[in-house]
């Protein structure tokens, strides 16, 4: 179960190669595509019980940050915990680990992850991929859990790539960004094809609250002014992920996750649909992370 490698890095959203934008506050109303380093903190709890195949609950926490900046690269960092109870009532503990860090320009990625289930390890991936032929090809190389080298189509986009490619689309005012992702998930034997429905840009403040509803708006965007999002704008976004070449006329997705998207990566009111049950996951706690300019480039 992949349950998410990546949205945040889906949420980290992007395309580009060029250089972006780090900055040092929580907020911001530049137009290019940034990605502010932070730490973020989500409750994870079933979506809707009623729909639930043979899941009656499920209850933790995910905890996911990025660092970093365009000259040394960025890391990601996620770390999951979930019980799940079954409909008979038996529970486990599901321990889910990963760690990416991705080249500023796109052109590495370095990988690993592991899970846990009732504290035993079921599985280690680690390798790395680069851009080869002119960027006509990714070589994927990995190391756990057994040595494997393949190639991949060189369009495909890494994590914080594909992060920033969904805040470009969403400043631009497009509605729809399709692209293939590969992050190190699935034991990094193969990509995603991705499907991103991007909604109507919410504004950052919304005035004239219908009577009987401003103590709930109240309460919205004072937690909105303690997550530091208050003054930004935001968009729904919905992505449904397949596996390799699989498209939506022919297949089901693998999962699909949906989100309110800010401008500076930081995304909230996740729900992550794998089809025989959903989980949400509310944005409790986030502490933003400054980091220096860029003043040389970082071999690695």
């Amino acid at each position: 179960m992949r349950l998410f490698w990546g949205i945040l890095a889906a949420v980290i959203v992007s395309t580009g190669s060029g250089a972006l934008a780090v900055i040092a506050g929580p907020e911001t109303t530049t137009d290019s595509a940034v990605l502010v380093p932070h730490r973020a903190v989500y409750e994870i709890t079933l979506a809707d019980k009623s729909q639930a195949v043979s899941v009656s609950a499920v209850r933790g926490r995910m905890v996911f940050e990025i660092t970093g900046s365009p000259c040394e690269g960025y890391t990601q960092n996620m770390r999951m915990i979930t019980r799940t109870t079954d409909e008979r009532g038996k529970s486990s503990l599901s321990d889910i680990r990963s760690s990416t860090w991705e080249q500023g320009n796109g052109h590495r990625l370095r990988f690993s992850s592991s899970q846990y289930l009732d504290q035993q390890l079921q599985e280690v991936v680690a390798g790395a991929a680069t851009r080869v032929r002119k960027a006509q090809r990714i070589r994927v190389e990995i190391t756990k859990p057994g040595a494997a080298t393949l190639e991949l189509p060189g369009d495909a986009l890494f994590p914080t790539q594909h992060s920033l490619a969904l805040i470009r689309a969403a400043r631009a005012g497009k509605r729809n960004l399709n692209v293939r992702v590969f992050d190190g998930s699935e034991q990094g034997q193969g990509f995603y094809r991705t499907y991103s429905y991007i909604g109507t840009k919410v504004p950052a403040v919304v005035a004239g609250a219908k009577p009987g509803k401003v103590r709930k708006a109240r309460e919205s965007r004072k937690n909105m002014i303690r997550l530091g999002l208050a003054r930004m704008p935001s968009w729904p976004v919905a992505v449904s992920y397949f596996n390799g070449e699989g498209n939506s006329d022919d297949s089901a997705p693998s999962y699909e996750l949906s989100f309110r998207l800010y401008p500076n990566g930081v995304s909230r009111d996740l729900l992550i649909n794998y089809g025989t049950f959903s989980v949400r996951g509310r944005l409790s706690q986030i502490k933003y992370l400054h980091t220096g300019p860029c003043r040389h480039k970082r071999k690695h």
